[in-house]
């Protein structure tokens, strides 16, 4: 099979939330349903690509399972192989015990001695790298744009996950949300659980194309701190952020109590609940997930296609124009066949 075809097992399998009735359908394992779902997390649809096959030595641990078992015990040095099997197993990271033990052994930290004065020293030098990175610190984000060369489409984008509730006849709803802060025009998917993988999902389906329509670049993609947008612990790459870095879009991580900085979202996912949500959960006909992702879709077509701005630099004026205007683009066609996806 090929790479696409893969991945629309997995969306069959992620949306219908039966792996077993969909490993059947299409005659694969379960064991290699998830050995692609973990190559989609980590690498997008390159992980999905046919590779050619090398021979692997036994019991040899590549680099970067050893740099992951290492930055682990910098973190939990009292923790010893039979503990980092099991956290490393829930991280997705496939490795033995004994293959742990080894990586321990070569590095010299087999005993919780030898480990602990490991991560003091890993602290240190962290410590004295987050110093020297302060005193050559950029710009912070200037989140109400004040600047004029920053009042712009795509300067700052904002996303967000939130849970709507378990909806009549539909069953469990999240609400995936990329909203641009200058322009207020706003992108929404639903699906019926929180990922990582949804997230990277939703930007193939809808922002990616829709930024290449409009001609703008994100310059900054504002998320909260939580372990769908950034990592949980301190292993290197989270697999979104470096999704978002292959697509040159820098990841701003802001903790979720700051909430002035996501004020703008905020208020979009209120108009949200409040012009739509709570008469969709009313709404008898809306008896299936994809209607009502449906007609939220219709809502947004007027939101973003037709409904006025009321207060701001861009009072009066319709988000969809905003952003076409700032490229000196006048047809919206494109973006109706984007937003109807």
């Amino acid at each position: 099979m090929n790479a696409n075809n893969k991945y629309h097992i997995l969306m069959q399998g992620t949306i219908s939330k039966n792996v077993s009735e969909t490993c059947k359908e299409f005659g694969i394992s379960r064991t290699i349903y998830y050995q692609w779902s973990k190559a989609y997390q980590e690498q997008g649809m390159d992980g999905l690509a046919e590779k050619e096959r090398k021979p692997v030595m036994p019991n040899k641990v590549d680099k970067r399972t050893e740099r992951l078992i290492l930055q682990y015990v910098a973190k939990f040095p009292e923790d010893g192989p039979k503990r980092i099997f099991y956290e490393l197993q829930d991280e997705g990271v496939n490795i033995g015990e004994s293959g742990i033990y080894n990586v321990l052994r070569r590095n010299g930290l087999s005993t919780r001695v030898e480990r602990e004065a490991y991560a003091k020293e890993v602290k240190a030098k962290k410590r004295d790298g987050a110093q020297a990175a302060n005193r050559e610190r950029t710009k912070p984000l200037d989140y109400k744009m004040k600047n004029l060369e920053n009042a712009h489409p795509g300067y700052m984008c904002q996303q967000s996950i939130s849970y709507m509730g378990v909806f009549p006849r539909v069953g469990k709803v999240y609400q995936y949300v990329i909203y641009d802060a200058y322009s207020r025009l706003g992108l929404v998917k639903l699906y019926n659980r929180k990922s990582t993988i949804h997230f990277i999902d939703f930007m193939h389906l809808k922002v990616i194309p829709l930024m290449k329509t409009l001609e703008f670049q994100i310059d900054n993609l504002v998320t909260n701190k939580s372990r769908e947008f950034t990592t949980n612990w301190d292993r290197g790459k989270h697999k979104y952020s470096d999704f978002l870095h292959k697509n040159n879009i820098n990841q701003v991580a802001i903790p979720a109590d700051q909430t002035e900085i996501f004020q703008p979202l905020q208020q979009f996912v209120a108009v949200l609940t409040k012009e739509f949500y709570q008469q969709a959960w009313a709404d008898d006909t809306i008896d299936s997930f994809e209607i009502l992702e449906k007609r939220l879709h219709e809502y947004l077509r007027i939101y973003n296609f037709s409904r006025v701005i009321t207060d701001g630099p861009n009072q009066g004026k319709i988000p969809s124009d905003v952003a076409l205007e700032y490229t000196g683009q006048r047809e919206t066609l494109p973006l109706w066949l984007f937003t109807r996806r």
